[in-house]
């Protein structure tokens, strides 16, 4: 006699043992619910396996299977923006100032003084690093000779702290503070030390993805213990690599 209370069973195949308390054979179950990702080499296969399911997949694998495609599409993108992007690391690419730099310049310019004007062309070596794309410091030394028609040629050396800000495109003013060997002034060839610094503006020209030329104007001033200002200008052309 058949018990009205209990659920109708699922008929046995001919052959099979008894049923057990449980019953592990697949329950149908709906489909879950697919919210397609961006479309990534991982995704797409998962997706379309997910779209057409096999009939009987268990529960548990359809699970896993939308576990690697949320996996697929989240690793790559975490990826990307470690790499580059406001959000994440950004690294150095073409034309930009930061890391190493180094770069040659040629200086010409002269040393004024109240009844004379003695030539002081100079050669630059500038190098530092870049802190941001529109700010670099470094180290310039400078070598140059003063000619002047009364003395002999003096060869004189320098070095300064320099810093860089780029303003608007290629547009730069620059500042530096160090010391210098200058003329004495008084008319003899000997040369002083002078403390001090220079300040000036330029403007620089990509020539390729990491080469530049700059062109600059400064005015340079060193200040000599018991003989005071000595003065100087310079138009300025430096190669720069980044």
């Amino acid at each position: 006699m058949m018990n009205p209370m209990r659920p109708p069973q699922r008929p046995r195949p001919a052959g099979a043992s008894p049923a057990s308390p449980i019953d592990p054979s697949p329950i149908d179950t709906p489909p879950l619910p697919l919210v397609r990702p961006l479309a990534t080499p991982l995704a797409l296969p998962l997706a379309r396996s997910l779209d057409r399911p096999r009939a009987g997949a268990p529960a548990r694998a359809r699970l896993f299977t939308l576990a690697l495609l949320i996996a697929g599409v989240a690793l790559p993108a975490a990826a990307e923006a470690a790499v580059t992007g406001r959000e994440g690391v950004e690294i150095e690419g073409p034309r930009d100032r930061r890391g190493f730099y180094i770069g040659p310049g040629l200086n010409m310019g002269a040393q004024v003084f109240t009844n004379t004007i003695v030539p002081a062309p100079r050669l630059d070596l500038a190098f530092g690093g870049g802190v941001t794309k529109k700010f670099t410091l470094g180290l310039v030394l400078n070598l140059g000779v003063y000619v002047s028609s009364s003395q002999a040629r003096k060869a004189f050396f320098g070095g300064d702290v320099e810093a860089t800000g780029f303003l608007i495109k290629g547009f730069f003013i620059r500042g530096a503070v160090g010391g210098a060997g200058v003329p004495r002034g008084d008319g003899t060839t000997e040369l002083a030390f002078g403390l001090g610094g220079a300040g000036g503006l330029g403007y620089e020209f990509w020539l390729n993805q990491t080469a530049a030329l700059a062109l600059s104007l400064s005015y340079d001033a060193r200040y000599v213990a018991g003989m005071g200002m000595r003065q100087a200008g310079y138009l300025g052309l430096r190669f720069t690599w980044y």
